[in-house]
């Protein structure tokens, strides 16, 4: 990475990290992402039902008389109702949930820091390429603090980072006897050692022991937790055809889902509670008559494309699938063209499209671009002037513009800068897809 970047982020780092420095000392309150976490597992486990919110909030108070614990504010609507589903309460149950929530949530907020250490040591694991200088995984870390959602999720006890280090810790193991078998470059040797590698290779394939990919299935499905974010993992691990790996991955979700339902004294309920949940989540999604919007409406922190439709064009809703699947089709009629031409892609490099189209047409927010690490080894496929292009397009993911709309006072018209970040995105696959990246271990395999 050019010096230049590298001192870039290194300041928008610093300036993020800063804000630990400027607000007050976390308290029981601030966690509020695993306080709803704790709270619903909690809830369950009483037999109740976490996705009703007048139940949710009762679990708190009963929590907080019982702990001794100040609070001044509520889990639940309208801000954040329980919205995992019921394996994500039988994990949170079965584990750190045990434990009283005063020493709950500390104990959390030093998972959050050891997972997005572990993000950074083992992105460089799992996309290593022979003869392709890897990119050191200390960048990783500093992309992923200059990343501006990055810091306030951890703040906020965020799950995506222990999501995300037990999902790429899941690729990593995954890819281990593929990059064995298929690290080695073979076209200027002789072929008695092209013979004898190839006999190697299939005899490492052939004893490959059935714990690794047992292992990474428990790891994928323990991963599973945050659905959304998991997709392209899980699509990686299709694409492969590593069906054991699916297959454990499945049960583990479905041991804790068991569990979760064992738990509730009325299961039946769980799941229409759940719908009826969504639905009220969704009514109060995009309401343009609120005097606020679209600040109270979380529209600044998403980074779906539907949420620039909805700001352009408000009551649009029904037209986000019809968008959504556009994007789809053409990134995938573009692979498919690829393919055609028979140019075999890089997996990291489908991994990064599926990514990227997964955080623009579904619910996620801004925190959850560190998904998009990888585009550090994208970069580095990339000419000097196309890495500032991607530099720019991943600009609102780096500055706080949000925060500069409302120093000036959050006038309507800088309201666009809330809707920058999907639209950064946006180019970011316009990028991928214009730049593909051969399946090949060294820098020429950019077409």
């Amino acid at each position: 990475m050019p010096r230049l970047f590298l001192l870039f982020l290194v300041l928008i780092a610093l300036f993020n990290v800063s804000r630990v420095l400027r607000e007050p000392r976390p308290d029981a309150d601030r966690p509020m992402d695993f306080r709803t976490c704790y709270v619903g597992q909690a809830v369950l486990r009483q037999g109740q039902n976490p996705y009703a919110d007048a139940t949710l909030k009762s679990g708190w108070q009963r929590i907080i008389r019982q702990e001794n614990i100040r609070s001044r504010t509520q889990p639940g609507l309208p801000n954040l109702p329980f919205l995992y589903p019921p394996w994500a309460a039988g994990l949170f149950g079965l584990t750190i949930g045990r434990l009283p929530y005063a020493l709950a949530w500390p104990l959390w907020y030093a998972l959050a820091l050891l997972s997005l250490l572990l993000l950074a040591k083992l992105w460089p694991k799992a996309l290593r390429i022979k003869n392709t200088e890897m990119v050191p995984w200390w960048q990783f870390l500093l992309a992923a603090v200059a990343l501006k959602g990055t810091v306030p999720a951890l703040l906020t006890g965020q799950p995506t980072f222990a999501a995300l280090a037990l999902g790429v810790g899941a690729l990593a193991l995954g890819r281990r006897v593929q990059r064995a078998a298929n690290g080695t470059d073979t076209r200027n040797e002789q072929p008695a050692t092209v013979i004898s590698e190839a006999a190697s290779v299939s005899q490492i394939a052939g004893t490959k022991p059935l714990w690794q990919p047992i292992a990474t299935g428990v790891l994928l499905g323990l991963a599973a937790f945050k659905v959304t974010l998991l997709l392209p993992f899980a699509a990686w691990f299709l694409w492969k055809k590593q069906w054991l790996t699916l297959a454990v991955a499945a049960a583990v979700g479905s041991l804790l889902s068991t569990v979760a339902f064992c738990w509730a004294n009325y299961p039946a309920d769980l799941l229409p509670t759940y719908q009826h949940l969504l639905a009220q989540v969704r009514a109060q999604s995009f309401d343009p008559a609120d005097p606020d919007y679209p600040l109270t409406q979380g529209l600044t922190l998403r980074l779906e494309l539907a949420n620039v439709l909805e700001w352009l064009c408000p009551g649009s809703s029904s037209w986000h699938v019809v968008l959504h699947s556009v994007l789809w089709l053409g990134a995938g009629l573009r692979l498919l063209w690829l393919r055609q031409q028979r140019v075999p892609l890089a997996d990291w490099y489908l991994f990064l499209v599926l990514s990227t189209l997964t955080l623009l047409t579904t619910y996620h927010l801004y925190y959850d671009a560190i998904l998009l690490l990888p585009l550090l080894l994208f970069s580095r496929f990339l000419s000097c002037r196309w890495q500032w292009g991607l530099l720019v397009l991943m600009l609102p993911l780096l500055l706080p513009l949000n925060g500069f709309a409302l120093a000036l006072g959050n006038p309507a018209g800088l309201h666009f800068l809330y809707f920058l970040p999907p639209l950064g995105l946006l180019g970011v696959l316009w990028l991928l897809l214009a730049r593909p990246v051969r399946a090949i271990g060294d820098l020429s395999g950019r077409l």
